[in-house]
């Protein structure tokens, strides 16, 4: 059981952050998803300040279980040491070489002391790209006040003070574009919390995608969640150009410099199927012959805002004359993260979902628009 007075807190911090009336209306929630969404038109540190309520809840004897790739948020780090010394339960997995170097360096050090964490250093090239892997999920799991997990495209890579040199390498992540989906109830929420239970204790390598545990698709009602790494390299491509003609579909990702998947999206355009992409503006994140190479055929856009803030989402709406599903998680357009990477993927047929979602990506086309 929650203490009364922690579980106030949490709902205090919670409304405050995410007022009902702004970011998640009762018509987005449903017993088992809700959408939350960062970015330059909510609090500043909106997604940090929720995973900070989620600590807070927890109560002695809780579990609380992360995987992340970045994690430079000291108080949040903080808020996770005093958890564990009142006896909550912790299991954290970060990945321990991510792209800016050093960049969870000092995180580690801190939750060091907690016997609870783990960071993972792949050592072992993927098979077939020949990349090292890394752990690029962002996946949080809370005991209480009732058993569920966030999940999506965003990890605590701020901190305060601020590092101005780190920031313009990876962005300013608190005050950008960002999502989490809690999950609660049913047999999603057990299912990954094993996950980060295996995340945690196993040994990593290449051998990974033949697990039996990777392979598996976590299902329930009209949502399905993909693991990462297993032997469906090519599963979010295939259920693209399984599509009937007449499709549409509005893609925010940030990352694209996938030749192969490029090469998809250009085909799906010939089959008559609407492609729109908004992605982030950094040529680093998605090259200039990307851009050219997908020139012509759809409706390309890139997100670019006055301070420099980035568009870190992925997700895809996808409109067929049947459905309306949302794919959403962790998962970029390149090579390392459709092939080697431990990512999250999920599809929904949720219309609430659906909608969340989609009103996100309205925001985003409104502001993108309206810097042109």
């Amino acid at each position: 059981m929650v203490e009364k007075t922690d579980e106030m807190n949490y709902l205090a911090i919670l409304n405050s952050t995410f007022p009902m009336s702004e970011s998640i209306p009762s018509m987005y929630t449903n017993p088992q998803f809700r959408a939350f969404f960062g970015g330059p038109d909510r609090p500043p540190r909106a997604l940090r300040d929720l995973l900070y309520a989620h600590i807070a809840a927890v109560p002695a004897g809780g579990e609380i279980a992360w995987a992340t790739y970045y994690f430079r948020d000291q108080a949040l780090a903080q808020a996770l040491l005093q958890a564990g010394r009142r006896g909550v339960n912790l299991r954290l997995t970060l990945e321990a070489n991510p792209r800016t170097r050093q960049a969870n360096r000092s995180v580690i050090e801190t939750l060091r002391s907690t016997g609870g964490l783990r960071a993972v250093m792949h050592t072992w090239p993927d098979n077939l790209l020949w990349k090292n892997p890394r752990l690029h999920l962002k996946l949080y799991y809370f005991s209480h006040p009732e058993p569920h997990v966030l999940l999506g495209s965003f990890n605590p890579s701020g901190n305060r003070p601020e590092d101005p040199q780190v920031i313009a390498e990876i962005g300013d992540q608190d005050r950008g574009h960002n999502h989490l989906v809690e999950i609660t109830g049913g047999r999603l929420v057990p299912a990954l919390r094993e996950h980060l239970r295996r995340l945690y204790h196993l040994p990593h390598g290449p051998w990974e995608r033949l697990l039996p545990s990777n392979n598996r698709v976590l299902a329930a009602g009209d949502t399905q969640i993909y693991l990462f790494p297993c032997l469906r390299r090519a599963v979010l491509r295939r259920k693209l150009e399984a599509l009937p003609q007449g499709a549409r579909l509005r893609m925010a990702i940030s990352h694209l410099s996938d030749k192969r998947m490029g090469n998809t999206l250009r085909s799906l355009t010939r089959r008559g199927i609407r492609i729109e992409i908004l992605t982030h503006d950094t040529e680093r994140r998605v090259p200039q012959w990307v851009e050219h190479q997908l020139d012509g055929h759809l409706m390309f856009r890139r997100y670019r805002h006055r301070e420099g803030l980035p568009m870190h989402n992925k997700f895809i709406l996808v409109e067929t004359p049947q459905h309306r599903k949302i794919i959403f998680g962790s998962m970029n357009f390149s090579g390392r993260s459709l092939h080697a990477n431990h990512e999250l993927l999920v599809v929904s047929g949720s219309y609430l979902l659906y909608d969340a979602f989609q009103e996100r990506w309205e925001q985003m086309i409104q502001e993108t628009e309206a810097r042109l």
